[in-house]
């Protein structure tokens, strides 16, 4: 049962780059901290802005609401909800969903994010990868690579050496983080390999392979690796 709600302000931590900011919010429910997070992004650039702001917030159905501007106003209407149904005790049933944000990359006008969401009360979550363009607020990810079919081969005998028995799909050469040092030295790109054959209560298992510098920047497209380096 529901016990209580503390909510504090909204604060803002940096991450990870100049152009992307998460907003967070906390919430307490029966004595456990929640997080409430958003995606910001500084940049003059409003129309790329709002292209990203529409595709991250199409990934998940975290609340029967249209396109939110905003970032400050959709991590409002995300606490509003959540305390909406803590006072009609419906928080249970209505699968409400805590996104979590995480920057990769931010750097020469590419934005590497993730998506993550997991449901409150049950083991189901899952997350999503976005490389964007921050000049077109396109999603490049896809076009990442000049030869997509020599990438999947490069994961999937990694996976294979991993015991792993799936094979990667087109799909899931979109779904990756870009790795680098502390010195902002790429090291290589991890990708996140879903199985999408068996749906589990938690979601569709997913095998992180890591494909080094070495090995897949050749497959990259000129343009996009000189954005890299």
């Amino acid at each position: 049962m529901i016990q209580s709600l503390l909510l504090f302000f909204v604060f803002v931590i940096p991450v990870k780059g100049q152009n992307a900011i998460i907003l967070k919010d906390s919430v307490r429910i029966d004595n456990t901290f929640y997080v409430l997070e958003e995606l910001k992004i500084n940049t003059a650039n409003t129309t790329a802005n709002t292209a990203i702001y529409k595709t991250l917030q199409s990934t998940y159905d975290v609340f029967d609401k249209p396109y939110i501007a905003l970032p400050e106003q959709r991590i409002k209407a995300k606490k509003d909800t959540l305390s909406a149904h803590i006072t009609e005790n419906t928080l249970r049933e209505a699968n409400y969903g805590f996104e979590h944000y995480e920057v990769y990359y931010d750097k020469n006008d590419l934005l590497n994010v993730s998506v993550g969401i997991q449901s409150y009360g049950s083991p189901w979550e899952a997350i999503q990868y976005f490389c964007f363009d921050l000049e077109t607020g396109k999603n490049i990810a896809l076009k990442f690579f000049n030869n997509p079919a020599e990438v999947l081969k490069i994961i999937n005998k990694k996976l294979k050496q991993q015991g792993v028995k799936i094979k990667a799909r087109t799909e899931d050469l979109a779904n990756f983080k870009i790795v680098h040092d502390h010195h902002a030295k790429i090291k290589g790109l991890e990708f996140s390999v879903a199985e999408v054959a068996e749906y589990r209560n938690s979601g569709y298992q997913q095998f992180p392979v890591f494909v080094s510098w070495g090995e897949i920047n050749k497959y990259i497209m000129t343009p996009i690796k000189k954005r890299l380096l």
